[in-house]
């Protein structure tokens, strides 16, 4: 059993029709927004210099680590490994930011569990449609996985 057989139920239907991918973008615009209002909060109310401070080099922030402070070392971790790809990098970052943490897992290092409620995802139904979106990244995040879990 792979990955993503464990993560991701068979069940899940991946034909995506016009309406449904209408109400996903509306959706993803809706957990985008919350992931950025988050990641701003954490460096204006925390750390309001340090913008200013890292000029035009990149900051890492956790947009989650309010609600899982646990394990924000591996999310940086995770950000600072994938940065120069940033497509990669924004589905982590969005991920992340809408309500999931990670789960230390004996096959595979981590795994990602979603946080479902006011403070995370809406749904396992809208996780589970939304994660998706690392099915590309495939053997990057498995090895990602395990490369956090050897640290």
């Amino acid at each position: 059993m792979s990955y993503f057989d464990q993560v991701i139920p068979p069940s899940i239907n991946t034909e995506i029709t016009l309406q449904q991918t209408d109400s996903s973008i509306s959706s993803f615009q809706q957990i985008l927004q919350r992931v950025e209002k988050r990641a701003m909060d954490v460096v204006c109310e925390r750390q309001p210099v340090v913008a200013e401070l890292a000029g035009d080099n990149p900051i890492m922030i956790d947009p989650y680590s309010d609600y899982s402070p646990k394990d924000t070392n591996l999310w940086l971790d995770i950000f600072s490994k994938v940065y120069e790809d940033r497509e990669f990098y924004a589905r982590l970052f969005y991920l992340r930011g809408a309500g999931t943490v990670l789960v230390e897992n004996q096959r595979w290092g981590y795994i990602f569990r979603p946080v479902v409620g006011p403070d995370g995802w809406g749904s396992q139904e809208e996780y589970n449609r939304e994660k998706q979106c690392l099915n590309v990244y495939r053997d990057e995040v498995i090895k990602l996985l395990r490369e956090i879990k050897q640290n």
